[in-house]
């Protein structure tokens, strides 16, 4: 180790040490680590509703793997769906999961816990919020599946972060993500991501729409489109939009079956290749990326974003939706710790904040930004942005 040493006669650096607020929460981290501290707070009646809902959150946290996995057996047992129609008892739910009684009712108890069922009094179980809410949604449930491949690569979470550990199954799912392998995804791959990307897209596709009002322009291309999704939501939104798709070639070619086989006003244009090494199709006012740059690193979002002002004239908008990094609210908070993870664990890409994408856009070639919130922080942040 090499120590700085300042020329004769100049002042000696001095580092900024901690701001005022970072050394308030290090001292509040000191009271809170001592049990007497904590003893008092849910002693005295000021705190102590505080100190429960603190404790409670703890413990959520602690034992979080566990309501993961109440979830997940509440949707691959057919329990959700099975109390889809209304009120069941518990024989009607031990023909419909394949559980026995005495199974089926420590399920019942946790799922229960987790708010997903109510049990009555008269021994029926009906679908609570958060169960409806799962049983209504085919993108919530689609996600919920996947996480098995999740829960596989997150049994060594320290060799993740370490990286002694790379060949992960979400890397081999998403095999087109980083630089260079764009062009090699098979079809059987892409048939695999595609159709978790089309289920999960549809609550997205309303809150991009509903924070962003496309029938401003005239052409559209959403580039990284996947099966359409997201074009389809904007067709029956915008019915008068020309709409194009662009994405690897297996991809596109999904993307063309399935628009064949829909009521759409018009067939949108498929367009295959890789959106880092060819041209992108021009004469479009409106280019879209929905959740493309954080399966990516800096440099090859760089590479994209400027391939992407290639295609593009003054006056023309790029809009960008993306689960965006932040100290924002509690769901924007959770949203980043989960796609962060995820995004190490397919091995490319990570969480930005809109400034990060502001400051790649502009070096792209990009002004005259503009931040647009969805309804929830959970789904996406737009970038609005300017060639």
């Amino acid at each position: 180790m090499v120590a700085e040493v300042s020329a004769p006669g100049s002042p000696i650096p001095v580092k900024p040490g901690p701001n005022w607020r970072t050394r308030l929460n290090a001292w509040r981290a000191r009271q809170v680590a001592r049990p007497e501290f904590r003893r008092l707070m849910q002693w005295l009646p000021l705190s102590r509703s505080y100190s429960r809902t603190q404790e409670a959150d703890l413990f959520s946290l602690v034992t979080g793997f566990v309501q993961s996995q109440i979830l997940f057996t509440a949707v691959e047992t057919g329990l959700l769906g099975a109390l889809e129609a209304g009120p069941a008892s518990v024989a009607d739910l031990v023909r419909g999961t394949g559980l026995n009684e005495d199974r089926l009712k420590r399920l019942l108890q946790a799922v229960q816990a987790v708010k997903l069922v109510c049990v009555g009094d008269d021994g029926f179980v009906t679908l609570a919020d958060h169960g409806a809410v799962v049983q209504s949604d085919q993108g919530i449930r689609a996600m919920i599946c996947h996480h098995a491949l999740l829960y596989r690569d997150l049994r060594d979470p320290v060799a993740l972060f370490n990286g002694s550990v790379s060949d992960t199954e979400l890397r081999r799912l998403w095999s087109y993500a980083g630089s260079g392998r764009e062009s090699s995804v098979k079809p059987g791959d892409a048939a695999a991501y595609s159709a978790l990307m089309a289920a999960s897209q549809s609550t997205l596709a309303d809150e991009i729409l509903d924070a962003y009002d496309f029938g401003r322009h005239t052409r559209l291309l959403d580039v990284g489109g996947g099966e359409g999704a997201f074009i389809t939501a904007v067709s029956a939104r915008h019915p008068a939009l020309t709409l194009s798709l662009f994405d690897l070639p297996p991809v596109a070619e999904r993307a063309r079956q399935r628009f064949a086989g829909e009521p759409l006003t018009q067939c949108p244009h498929c367009h295959g290749g890789s959106f880092l090494d060819d041209s992108l199709p021009r004469g479009h006012d409106c280019i879209t990326l929905v959740r493309v740059l954080f399966d990516h690193e800096d440099t090859v979002v760089l590479k994209l974003l400027r391939n992407v002002r290639a295609a593009m004239e003054p006056g023309q908008t790029l809009v960008i939706a993306e689960p965006m990094a932040g100290d924002g609210s509690r769901g924007q908070r959770l949203s980043t710790a989960y796609f962060g993870i995820y995004v190490l664990a397919m091995g490319s890409g990570r969480c930005r904040t809109p400034a990060e994408i502001i400051a790649l856009a502009q070096a792209a070639g990009f002004s005259g930004f503009d931040i647009r919130p969805c309804r929830s922080a959970l789904m996406a942040t737009l970038v609005v942005a300017r060639p």
